[in-house]
């Protein structure tokens, strides 16, 4: 069961970002179609599957472990401010021109909470020095206990009793920390061990399975479809997430085009419903197709067009603009730098050491 790690950036676990995209951009699509009782089956499948991208990518985060760096953050925050904008220019376009609250979401994506999950992202990467600190002191037991003690309290009771302790189906900081403790676990206790990939796949599929017929029992009990045993936060979405990724993990190679693509990842994810928008008003309006048969494949096609698309996108922002990005943070790094001596300084000078 035990190999040694080899060196290098394994790019299976690069592929299993790219391909968590695209489950997730399907899932979206089809989870907002259900005028059938075939796309409510859809839905199911794709919910079951999608809805483990995000907890992947978390796993993935903490089996590398995010290192608190101020000019990396900064450059996510120019990530995030380029696409906002730019989405809040296409929707100016379109006459569909955001207030308040929302507005604000636009302008400021990380404390606006333009999405869920890079705000969440930002609170995890403050948080990762103590989180990294207390994984190397816990050591292997304690910190085992801990994660099985919190997928009790969080993920047991939500799988269960349906009752969501957090109240944000697994979206939030409470279950990135759980999931992002579990990552580093393998990451530091476990980067060595190896389990063969087809015993991998059976597990994968056999709790995939039953999650389906669980809700598949529920749709049929109900008339409606509610996944609630496919939520972030439910044992079995946790479960499947951590054999994807052990599967991928299996996938050892290394490629720098799969590595380059799944750079873009973020920017990706981030871009989803402005490009979705570019797609409909002036390539295909793909939902006015939502009767015909072969609907849900086309969700498919169009969560690859989704990412290639996507890509191209940040290839380019990259490429025209990093040296103005680079010029950009470095400044605000050392402006903050030099506000937080000041800082410092006037609060001796007013209260003494």
């Amino acid at each position: 069961m035990e190999k040694r790690q080899k060196s290098g950036r394994n790019s299976g676990i690069e592929l299993l970002r790219i391909v968590c995209l695209l489950l997730i951009f399907w899932m979206h699509a089809a989870g907002s179609c259900r005028d059938n009782a075939f796309s409510a089956w859809v839905s199911i499948a794709a919910e079951v599957t999608g809805n483990v991208g995000v907890s992947c990518f978390i796993l993935i985060s903490g089996y590398y472990g995010i290192r608190l760096q101020g000019k990396k953050m900064l450059r996510l925050e120019c990530m995030m401010l380029f696409y906002s904008w730019a989405a809040l220019l296409f929707l100016r376009a379109w006459g569909e021109m955001p207030g308040g609250e929302e507005l604000l979401s636009y302008l400021l994506p990380v404390i606006g909470k333009r999405s869920w999950y890079f705000t969440c992202y930002f609170a995890l990467a403050f948080l990762s020095p103590f989180l990294n600190e207390m994984v190397e002191k816990l050591g292997e037991l304690r910190l085992r206990q801990l994660i099985i003690t919190m997928l009790i309290i969080f993920s047991g009771v939500t799988t269960f009793f349906f009752f969501d302790i957090n109240g944000d189906g697994g979206k939030g900081i409470v279950h990135m920390v759980m999931l992002y403790l579990a990552g580093r676990y393998m990451g530091v206790y476990k980067a060595g061990a190896r389990y063969r990939t087809g015993k991998l796949a059976g597990a994968f599929a056999l709790t995939a399975g039953v999650n389906f017929v669980l809700n598949g029992a529920l749709y049929l009990a109900t008339g409606t479809v509610q996944n609630r045993f496919a939520r972030d936060n439910t044992l079995f979405t946790v479960s499947e997430a951590v054999l994807l990724f052990l599967i991928f993990r299996n996938l050892y190679f290394e490629n720098s085009m799969v590595n380059r693509i799944a750079k873009c990842v973020p920017a990706v994810f981030l871009f989803e419903w402005t490009l979705r928008g570019v797609i409909s008003r002036y390539l295909l309006d793909y939902v006015a197709l939502a009767s015909e048969n072969y609907y849900e494949l086309l969700l498919l096609g169009i969560a690859c067009l989704l990412v290639l698309m996507g890509t191209a996108i940040e290839l380019l922002r990259t490429g025209l603009l990093s040296g103005i990005e680079n010029r950009l943070v470095e400044w605000l790094y050392a402006a903050g730098a030099r506000l937080m001596v000041y800082g410092r300084n006037r609060l001796r000078a007013v209260f003494g050491r």
